[in-house]
């Protein structure tokens, strides 16, 4: 049996124009609803510090169609300029050191590559009006780049389904029963533990968005 590794797999909303209409678009479904499709971005990580994700999403806080293969840190960005809102869900995903090695040369290969590579606006716009995906060549959108990352390293989480396919809140349904923290952003537990300052900044969470789910498990 070869050694496993942990791969964290994070969804979130973040409360953005198209955070809101990929929520609107969940809403629309009238079968096999679960709390995972509220999310509308998933970041793929190696770090349970969530401070080195990667994804597709927008490079500058205010420019939305300003957008491509970035690195990402709950502790900035769009996470800390909607912090009021910001929730996520931080799925384990348990693989082997080969598949881990993999989708690390994976990640660092696309990084490397960055700039040959846009967002797949078409693709996101043909999700939310018809629940497919299109796929440009060299485009990405968030899910259907870590789906690929994962598909390319060996790792099918969706029994073949095309990566142009997948919905942020599908990983969700794959990785419910992996879930290892889900609340508001700024109350992840690992996120404070390696602070220097421990002091937890007070805030108004919106509980009727949060739910009051938190969930942590070491």
């Amino acid at each position: 049996m070869n050694e496993k590794n942990n791969l964290e797999i994070v969804a979130s909303f973040n409360n953005t124009i198209p955070g809101r209409m990929i929520q609107f678009r969940a809403a629309m479904k009238f079968w096999n609803r679960y709390p995972g499709d509220t999310y509308s971005h998933i970041s793929l990580s190696h770090d349970v510090k969530l401070g080195n994700m990667m994804s597709f999403a927008r490079k500058e806080i205010n420019n939305p169609f300003n957008a491509g293969l970035i690195k990402e840190d709950i502790r900035t960005g769009m996470f800390k300029q909607n912090k009021k809102y910001s929730k996520i869900a931080v799925m384990k995903l348990e693989v082997t050191s080969e598949q881990y090695d993999r989708v690390l040369e994976r990640m660092e290969w696309y990084w490397e590559h960055r700039e040959e590579f846009g967002f797949n606006f078409e693709g996101l716009t043909s999700m939310l009006f018809v629940g497919k995906g299109v796929a440009p060549k060299n485009k990405f959108f968030c899910s259907q780049w870590v789906a690929s990352v994962l598909k390319e390293s060996g790792i099918d989480l969706f029994d073949g389904k095309d990566p142009k396919d997948i919905k942020p809140f599908d990983f969700y349904g794959v990785l419910k029963d992996h879930i290892i923290y889900e609340g508001p952003t700024i109350e992840y537990p690992e996120y404070y533990s390696f602070r220097d300052d421990k002091k937890i900044e007070s805030l108004d969470v919106n509980s009727d968005f949060c739910e009051n789910v938190y969930v942590y498990k070491r």
